[in-house]
């Protein structure tokens, strides 16, 4: 098992199987197992960080009106569809439309 500080990757970008760039990793979520807090998914990309910043409704009601919805869009990725060999150049192990959310 290997300990990584998330709050050194929040920012980064994070490039799909063909390395070209995705977005960046703007929220990490965990859960509680045990005596442990584990990693169970990444969200990436500009609404992941309003998603952060506690800005999700907000940001979608207006994204509606102004027909940016489409453009505007985050991945939703599990802990094991990323990699996380090489901190410096964060990497899918799956396509990256397998995990495209939009608002």
């Amino acid at each position: 098992m290997r300990e990584v500080h998330l709050e050194l990757l929040l920012g980064k970008q994070v490039y799909d199987q063909n390395d070209q760039p995705i977005g960046r990793l703007e929220e990490v979520k965990a859960e509680e197992r045990g005596s442990d807090v584990v990693v169970s998914e990444y969200h990436i990309g500009a609404l992941g960080l309003a998603e952060r910043l506690g800005a999700w409704v907000i940001v979608r009601a207006l994204l509606r009106p102004l027909g940016l919805k489409k453009e505007i869009k985050m991945h939703i990725v599990p802990w094991h569809d990323m990699d996380l060999r090489d901190l410096d150049h964060l990497k899918l192990r799956a396509p990256s439309d397998k995990f495209a959310r939009k608002p």
